[in-house]
């Protein structure tokens, strides 16, 4: 019993020396307008802890919020100890995420009352739309729209857009800061066989000669008028051999950057016509269904100025394409795990099937394409092979166009490469949050492996096939698309990056630097 007391103030006075696991947490803060520097009413700040278990399997643990107050202030209490993503939202604003920056990590009984989060205003782009005449269009399309890149090139994609009212005017808000191209139509004109063509700003029909905007934040740009101008349209007509049985047969035409394309059915001839066509490249496909079963065919075009007359087509059943996926090596990944997709090369179709248990998989009423596969694999996984019959179709694509199929053969590995290293900025430190990202030279370029550092400027990457790669190291908020598909956007920094020569289970290491774009790239 003598002891008693002894061990009673030992405990009393570790308790009050170490906090308990269980003492919760404290975060204060202000909001501001990254713009202006004053504080922000009215945002709804969370902050989801990376750390917490999900009430069940698959759900996303629900975060803290709380608003600010009229001096743009938020306070949480009562928080866990854990790693937390900090979010902020308010209508026309957008959450800045701070630059080189990981979770916010708190430990039991923390308090931090000095937090900043910024918040950036949106802006506006206006204008009108009207014939040569001066007259408003009403019910014009206006898109704002930036360059992507993608594996059929760099193209102009739309990013928002509105229609315009009764007057031609028109308004597209809620827009980040950037560089944005405009473009207004077409719209087809109710009598005649002519239409207003799409123009982009300031007044040219070929998207190459369009001239960007700069938008800056919270930004309100007015007097981005057009003109649209009256061209005459074509007519496309043609035949398609029908199946037998096939009664109705559905033609149209096709361009990545087409709204609206005319469309047409045959007639009991198999004849069809297809109107109000605007110059430009197409691609014209027919479909039908015969007893359940589908059919398809294609033809690539350039329509100029003249009628196009006599394209044949020839309906051919749509293919099921079976297959199996092997793997070698030792792994714990089961063959169910995986998704093989096929990529089409002139169409830009897609389809994706999940791998039986067995290594098989079927793909059902693929349009004739040459499509090229790929196998979305956990990590440490590549594919090493694709085979059609006797033929390697890894990089050739597996060829459909005549209807004909086979059985395709995919061999994975578990004996790839490894590539692991540090990333540091331009003063030496670790550049936590760089992607790191892995292209094999000479080859398609959507081969390209993506990795993240961590607070040590660590990366990994494995499951890399054999080969020669270029390494770089990039700032986050790098558009990664330009980074994967525009030889140009990459062609500045090819001092930064590093050459590797990866070998069948090979483990290299290497060190990089953080590649920070201007913000003119």
């Amino acid at each position: 019993m003598r002891f008693g007391p002894i061990l009673l103030c030992a405990g009393l006075l570790a308790a009050q020396t170490q906090p308990a696991a269980q003492d919760p947490c404290r975060v204060e803060g202000t909001v501001l307008n990254s713009v202006t520097g004053e504080p922000v009413p009215r945002v709804l700040v969370t902050l989801r802890n990376l750390r917490a278990a999900p009430a069940s399997p698959g759900a996303v643990p629900t975060p803290a919020a709380a608003s600010t107050n009229n001096e743009g202030k938020f306070v949480f209490t009562g928080l866990a100890a854990g790693s937390y993503v900090i979010r902020a939202q308010r209508d026309n604003f957008q959450y800045i995420q701070p630059q080189r920056s990981g979770p916010l990590t708190l430990n039991a009984g923390d308090q931090k009352t000095d937090l900043v989060v910024q918040i950036s205003p949106l802006g506006a782009i206006a204008g009108h739309v009207q014939n040569e005449e001066g007259d408003a269009i009403p019910n014009v399309g206006v898109s704002v729209m930036v360059y992507q890149y993608t594996a059929q090139g760099r193209r102009l994609v739309p990013r928002n857009g509105a229609q315009t009212n009764d007057l031609g005017e028109y308004r597209i808000f809620g827009l980040v800061a950037g560089k944005y191209f405009l473009s207004a139509g077409p719209r087809m004109i109710p009598a005649g066989d002519e239409t207003y063509v799409a123009t982009y700003y300031p007044g040219v029909t070929d998207p190459s000669g369009a001239s960007p905007v700069e938008l800056g934040a919270g930004q309100d740009i007015r007097g981005m008028d057009f003109t649209l101008r009256r061209m005459h349209t074509v007519s496309v007509r043609g035949h398609v051999a029908k199946p037998a049985g096939a009664a109705l047969v559905n033609v149209g035409l096709y361009s990545a950057g087409a709204v609206g394309p005319p469309n047409d059915r045959t007639n009991d001839e198999g004849k069809f016509e297809l109107r109000v066509v605007t110059p430009g490249a197409y691609t014209v496909r027919a479909r039908a269904t015969v007893g359940g079963k589908m059919y398809s065919a294609w033809r690539p075009i350039q329509v100029s100025a003249d009628d196009i007359e006599g394209i044949e087509l020839t309906l051919v059943p749509l293919v099921d394409l079976n297959g199996v996926v092997r793997i070698e090596g030792d792994t714990t990944v089961k063959v169910s795990q995986l998704h093989v997709s096929l990529q089409g090369s002139i169409l830009v179709l897609f389809d994706q099937a999940t791998v039986n248990d067995d290594g098989t998989f079927t793909m059902r009423n693929l349009e004739p394409e040459v499509y090229r596969p790929t196998v979305n694999a956990p990590v440490g996984l590549y594919m090493k092979s694709a085979r059609c019959g006797t033929a390697d179709v890894t990089e050739s694509g597996v060829d459909l166009t005549s209807g004909g199929g086979c059985e395709l053969v995919i061999t994975m590995s578990a004996n790839g490469g490894q590539i692991e290293g540090q990333v540091q900025d331009d003063k030496s430190q670790p550049a936590q949050g760089a992607i790191v990202t892995l292209a094999a030279v000479g080859t398609r370029r959507d081969d390209l492996f993506n990795a993240g550092t961590d607070a040590s400027g660590h990366f990994k990457i494995s499951g890399i096939a054999p080969g020669s790669y270029r390494l770089y190291a990039w700032e986050q908020g790098t558009d990664l698309n330009a980074v994967r598909w525009d030889p140009d956007y990459v062609k500045p920094f090819e001092g930064s990056g590093q050459s590797v020569q990866v070998s069948e289970g090979g483990r290299e290491n290497v060190s990089l630097k953080l590649i920070v774009v201007p913000a003119a790239q």
